[in-house]
C-alpha cells in the first residue's frame, strides 16, 4: 500500500473532486484518478461513490479513512524522528561496563535526560570487549570501557582512573588465608579479569579455581559468602551494598590504576546525541555531573 495513494485518497475525500484533488497535490487529475483506482483495486472495494456533482465516501471508505490518517501520521512521526539527526539529541545507545555503570554512570544518566527529556536512551551492559565489538558494528554510540584499547575508527576520551583493589568477606583479613580460594572474575573480554588474573599470578597466589559470573552484584555476593575473592575498583565496593560484608585488601602494584575511557566510533553515521553527551560528561564546572 503506498503512501502516494493514501495521500490522494484522503485530499479527494476532504475537497469532494479529482479537480479539486490535484489542484492540493500539485499533480495532474489523471494521477488522481489512477491512485484511486489503485487503492480500490488493492483493498477490493469502491472508496467513493462518483457523481456528477463530485465524488463522496462510501461506507468502505468512511470506514478505512481512520487507518489511513494513522498511516499517514505514523509516517510523519517516523521522518521527524530521524530529521536533522545529525545534530539533534534525539536518540543514544550507552553500553557500560557493569562496574562504572553501578558507580559512576546513573547519576550522570539520570542529569542528562533531564536536560533532553524528549531523547530516547538504551542502556546495554557487557565486558570492554563486547562493548568494542558493538561499537565496530553501530549497536551502540558510545562506551565506557577499561584500559587502553585501539581499534581503527575508535576514538577515545580518557574520563577517570579506578584503583584496582583485591577484595574477599569480612572474615577474611589476611592474604595468606586468600590463596587456596577460587578468584570470582566476569567472563571472557573484560579488562577487570585480564587484571585480577596477572595479579594473581604476580603476586605468587595460586587460586584452585576460576568461577565466571556474568553480573557484579553476583561476584559480590559470592565474594561476601566467602565462596572467592576477586579484584575490582574501590569505588565499586566501597559503594556497593556488600560494602560491610566485604574487606578491602590494597595492591602493591604500579599498574592498580587503570583508566576507564568513553569510546566512540568516528566511522559511524552522525549523531548529535554522541557529541552532545560527551561535552555533558566532561563539564569541568559541575562537579557532581561531570566525572572526569
Amino acid at each position: 500500500m503506498e503512501l502516494k495513494n493514501l495521500r490522494t485518497f484522503a485530499a479527494v475525500a476532504d475537497t469532494g473532486s479529482v479537480a479539486n484533488a490535484s489542484k492540493k497535490l500539485h499533480c495532474v487529475q489523471s494521477n488522481v484518478t489512477t491512485r484511486i483506482k489503485s487503492l480500490e483495486a488493492e483493498l477490493g472495494v469502491e472508496l467513493f461513490n462518483r457523481s456528477r456533482s463530485g465524488m463522496a465516501l462510501t461506507a468502505a471508505g468512511t470506514a478505512f479513512m481512520p487507518y489511513a490518517l494513522d498511516v499517514m501520521r505514523a509516517e510523519r512521526r517516523a521522518r521527524a524522528s530521524v530529521e536533522d539527526f545529525g545534530n539533534s539529541v534525539k536518540f543514544l545507545r550507552i553500553g557500560s561496563m557493569e562496574s562504572t555503570l553501578a558507580v559512576r554512570l546513573p547519576k550522570i544518566i539520570a542529569s542528562f535526560r533531564n536536560k533532553h527529556p524528549e531523547m530516547r536512551l538504551q542502556i546495554d551492559s557487557g565486558p570492554t570487549e563486547e562493548l568494542l565489538h558493538k561499537l565496530v558494528q553501530d549497536q551502540i554510540d558510545v562506551a565506557f570501557v577499561g584500559g587502553k584499547f585501539t581499534r581503527p575508527g575508535l576514538k577515545r576520551q580518557a574520563l577517570f582512573a579506578e584503583e584496582m583493589v583485591m577484595v574477599s568477606s569480612a572474615e577474611l583479613k589476611e592474604v595468606d588465608r586468600l590463596r587456596s580460594l577460587p578468584i570470582v572474575v566476569f567472563k571472557q573480554g573484560c579488562s577487570y579479569r585480564d587484571y585480577t588474573r596477572r595479579w594473581m599470578r604476580m603476586s605468587g597466589l595460586a587460586p584452585n579455581d576460576i568461577f565466571e559470573l556474568g553480573t557484579l552484584d553476583g561476584i559480590l555476593g559470592c565474594v561476601a559468602s566467602s565462596v572467592g575473592i576477586s579484584c575490582l575498583p574501590r569505588s565499586v565496593i566501597e559503594g556497593s551494598q556488600y560494602s560491610e560484608l566485604l574487606t578491602i585488601h590494597p595492591l602493591d602494584d604500579p599498574e592498580r590504576f587503570i583508566d576507564t575511557y568513553a569510546m566512540h566510533n568516528a566511522e559511524q553515521h552522525r549523531n548529535g546525541a554522541v557529541g552532545e553527551f560527551l561535552k555533558f560528561i566532561l563539564l569541568p564546572n559541575d562537579s557532581d555531573l561531570a566525572i572526569a
